[in-house]
C-alpha cells in the first residue's frame, strides 16, 4: 500500500521550490522527492531505520502538504510519510516522550489532572509572560526536550468542556463544539469568543463531555493504536447525535476527524468503521467556513465597528491546504468596519510548529517561523490573526525573538468577538 501513494511522483523537483524544511536545510533528503527515495530503499532493506539519522530522515517533515498542493501528478507525499512513519514504529522504538503522551491522551481524566496539576505548579515550574504578542509562559529550567526560556502555550483557569454545560438553547441550527486540546487546556478565550458568537446568532449548541482528544499528534507520528482508540470513540459519540454540523475549532483536529480518520481505517482494513468514519466525515466543519456559509454573521459584521487596527493573516496549513479554508476568515475580518486588512507575503507558508517538529527539531522550526515574523513585520500590522492555537503559539514567540511583541496574535473569532461586543 505504501508505494502506491508516491507512484505518481516522476521526481522533477518541484517540491524543492515550495518546501520550508528545504528553503532552510538545503538538503535533497528533507523535501518530498527525497523523502520518497529513501522510504524506497527503506522498504528494500538498503537503509537502517533504527538509526539516529533515520529518524531524521523521516521526521524532518512538516506534513504542510505544501508539496502535494505544488505537484502536478498529485502524488499522496504526506500520506506516504505517515504510512513509513507507522511502519517505522512497529519496528524501532519511538521516543520516550511519546510513548508518555500516548498514555496521557488515551484518557481524558489523565489529561485533566495533568492540567489540574500545571496549574497548580505553573508559578514554581514556570515563568508567566503577559507582555508578549499572546500571553504564555516558559520553564524556569530546562524540562529535557524544552528549552528554557521557550515560549509555551499558558495553561486555563479551567478547561473549556468544564466551564460550559452540554447543551446551550437556541433556535437557529443545531451544533455540536469539538474545541480541540489547544482551546480546551490552553486558550480557552478563544472557545469563550466561539461560544458568545453562537449565541448572538442564537445557535443551540450541544458540548458532549464525554468527546475525546482526535489523537492527531500520535498518528502523524506513526503511532496508531490509541489514535484508533480515539477515533472510534468520537465517531460513535458525534454520529449519534442529531445536529448538522460538528464544529472543530482547531484546524489541526478538524483534518484529522475529516480526513485522517478514513485514512487511518482504510489502512487497517476496517471496513465498518470507515464507512462510520465518512459518515462522521461529513459532519465536520471549520468555525470560519460554518460562521462564514451557514450564518448571517457577515451581514451582522457589517454593523459593526472596533478601534482601527491594521490587521494581516497567516493561514494554518490544516485549514488553508487542507480544508481548503482560506477567503472565508478574510472576508469576515474584511465585514468589520474598523479593520484595514493588508496580505502578508506567503500567508500561507507553513509557520514550521507542526506539533512534535518544533520539540523534535527545534532549530529547524524557529528558522522557518523568523521567516513567517519577518513576512509580518513588514506588512507594518498591528495585529495578526490566524486560525490556530499551534501557529499562534510560534508566530508570538518568532515575534518575541524579534523583538516584537507589540504585534498582538489574535484568533479570528476574537477579534469577531470583538466587534460583536
Amino acid at each position: 500500500m505504501l508505494d502506491k501513494k508516491w507512484e505518481t511522483c516522476v521526481k522533477c523537483g518541484l517540491c524543492r521550490s515550495v518546501c520550508p524544511v528545504f528553503r532552510e536545510e538545503k538538503k535533497e533528503q528533507y523535501v518530498a522527492r527525497g523523502h520518497i527515495t529513501l522510504i524506497e530503499e527503506f522498504l528494500k532493506g538498503n537503509i537502517d531505520f533504527s538509526t539516529k539519522k533515520a529518524h531524521e530522515y523521516l521526521g524532518k517533515c512538516l506534513l504542510c502538504t505544501t508539496c502535494v498542493e505544488a505537484c502536478p501528478n498529485k502524488a499522496e507525499t504526506d500520506l506516504a510519510m505517515i504510512l513509513a512513519r507507522i511502519k517505522h514504529t512497529q519496528e524501532y522504538n519511538v521516543p520516550f516522550y511519546k510513548r508518555i503522551l500516548s498514555l496521557v491522551m488515551k484518557n481524558r481524566k489523565v489529561m485533566d489532572f495533568a492540567a489540574k496539576t500545571g496549574r497548580l505548579m505553573h508559578n514554581i515550574l514556570f515563568v508567566q509572560h503577559l507582555n508578549t504578542s499572546r500571553k504564555g509562559m516558559s520553564p524556569r529550567i530546562g524540562l529535557g526536550l524544552i528549552e528554557r526560556k521557550r515560549l509555551l502555550l499558558p495553561i486555563a483557569d479551567k478547561t473549556f468542556l468544564e466551564q460550559y454545560p452540554s447543551h446551550i438553547e437556541g433556535k437557529n441550527g443545531r451544533i455540536a463544539v469539538f474545541p480541540g486540546c489547544g482551546v480546551n487546556y490552553a486558550y480557552r478565550e478563544i472557545g469563550d469568543a466561539f461560544i458568545r458568537i453562537c449565541k448572538k446568532l442564537n445557535i443551540e449548541i450541544l458540548i458532549p463531555k464525554e468527546q475525546a482528544c482526535c489523537g492527531g499528534p500520535l498518528y502523524f507520528s506513526g503511532l496508531i493504536d490509541t489514535p484508533v482508540e480515539l477515533a472510534k470513540k468520537n465517531i460513535d459519540l458525534f454520529n449519534a447525535l442529531n445536529i448538522d454540523f460538528v464544529i472543530v475549532i482547531e484546524p489541526t483536529c478538524a483534518s484529522t476527524t475529516k480526513f485522517e480518520y478514513e485514512r487511518l481505517f482504510s489502512y487497517l482494513q476496517d471496513k465498518e468503521y470507515l464507512e462510520k468514519a465518512k459518515e462522521f466525515s461529513k459532519l465536520i466543519i471549520s468555525s470560519e467556513k460554518y460562521l462564514h456559509d451557514y450564518t448571517p454573521l457577515k451581514e451582522m459584521l457589517k454593523k459593526t465597528k472596533i478601534k482601527e487596527k491594521t490587521i494581516t493573516y497567516h493561514d494554518p496549513c490544516h485549514l488553508g491546504r487542507a480544508q481548503k479554508v482560506k477567503q472565508e476568515p478574510r472576508a469576515l475580518l474584511n465585514a468589520i468596519d474598523g479593520v484595514n486588512f493588508v496580505e502578508m507575503k506567503d500567508a500561507d507558508t507553513c509557520c514550521g510548529n507542526a506539533g512534535s517538529f518544533s520539540v523534535d527539531f527545534r532549530e529547524t522550526s524557529v528558522k522557518i517561523a523568523l521567516r513567517k515574523a519577518e513576512s509580518i513585520i513588514e506588512t507594518n500590522a498591528d495585529t495578526v490573526v490566524t486560525g490556530c492555537c499551534g501557529c499562534i503559539m510560534q508566530i508570538a514567540e518568532a515575534l518575541h525573538i524579534k523583538g516584537r511583541d507589540d504585534i498582538k496574535v489574535k484568533h479570528t473569532l476574537e477579534i469577531i468577538d470583538e466587534a460583536l461586543k
